[in-house]
């Protein structure tokens, strides 16, 4: 083998950032493979640095990949959700068929656990179904606008707060276990006219750094299905 000798104070240098050598795929080799440095006076073998580093990268590397692995399938899981149910509601033949569908059988398919819906007194008459609500124009549009949502985004993601649940309770009351939501507006003939809440348990279901478009997505069909329902 070859041995390279190098000074104290070129050793040290590279022994603070082995990056100058780890970045070079030639130089990395090199000492690999070919060279091999001496320990006279209990010197550190560089190698064992590179060696060290590298592993390193290799384990955060690994952790990346795999983060990415798991993002991308539970976002495949994601898609075929909301196509499923977006899918099952568009079979739905009435209005109120509609809404038990998404205040129940639609919770089970997305994996929320439980869907409640308000919606304007001036559109729709009073129901029995269970999680859905009748409210005036002016209180949705107060929370609307409170939360953020527009027609532009319709759709919010929301870690929820124990104080924050008793400040919604003019629109609707949460479950005392909900720790993340999804607040989505349903539009008809481009008006304002409802919303529906996926509540769940798990603080990680709903944050405010994921994307909306699948929700996006189901807002759409929803609101499109409903307004032709409601034209019968």
């Amino acid at each position: 083998m070859n041995k390279i000798e190098l000074v104290a104070e070129e050793r040290q240098k590279i022994i603070e950032n082995p990056d100058l050598i780890l970045l070079d795929r030639e130089l990395l080799l090199a000492l690999l493979n070919n060279s091999d440095f001496p320990d006279e006076e209990n010197l550190i073998d560089i190698r064992n640095i590179f060696l060290k580093r590298l592993g390193d990268k290799v384990e955060k590397l690994k952790t990346t990949n795999s983060k990415i692995i798991q993002y991308a399938y539970e976002n495949q899981l994601g898609i075929k959700k909301i196509h499923k149910c977006c899918l099952e509601a568009i079979e739905t033949k009435d209005v109120d068929t509609l809404l038990k569908f998404l205040c129940l059988k639609a919770a089970e398919i997305l994996g929320v656990d439980v869907i409640k819906i308000v919606l304007s007194k001036n559109t729709f008459s009073g129901n029995n179904i269970e999680n859905c609500i009748l409210k005036p124009d002016k209180e949705i549009m107060a929370f609307s606008q409170k939360v953020g949502i527009t027609k532009e985004k319709a759709v919010r993601l929301k870690n929820v707060v124990d104080g924050k649940k008793r400040e919604d309770k003019e629109i609707i009351t949460k479950e005392e276990s909900t720790k993340s939501e999804a607040i989505i507006a349903l539009f008809f003939n481009n008006n304002f006219n409802g919303l529906v809440f996926f509540e769940s348990d798990d603080k990680s279901t709903f944050s405010v750094d994921q994307s909306t478009d699948y929700l996006d997505f189901f807002a759409q069909v929803i609101s499109k299905h409903m307004e032709s329902l409601l034209l019968k």
